[in-house]
């Protein structure tokens, strides 16, 4: 493992965590969601919940994009020297 895929690992674990921390959240009311906003007034108190499905859309994007370019940074390609025919 070279110091480029270590890189893409470490920027691609911080980016999981930003993209579930940043995912819409949603309130249940009586099993139906309702988004939260600003103007309504509700009486009761209510436990904001992270979309999971929104959350997990964005994690399998991130690691997908961070599997390809920890692979797309792999070591250098040994390439094999061109055989030449040799004239007699």
């Amino acid at each position: 493992m070279n110091i480029y895929q270590r890189v893409i690992l470490v920027l691609g674990a911080a980016a999981l965590i930003a993209a579930i921390l940043t995912a819409p959240t949603i309130c249940i009311l009586s099993g139906t969601y309702a988004k939260p906003s600003a103007q309504q007034f509700v009486q009761i108190e209510l436990q904001p919940v992270i979309s999971p499905a929104t959350a997990l859309i964005n994690s399998v994007g991130v690691v997908g994009v961070t599997v390809l370019l920890f692979f797309a940074l792999k070591g250098d390609i040994k390439r094999r020297p061109k055989k030449t025919k040799s004239k007699k």
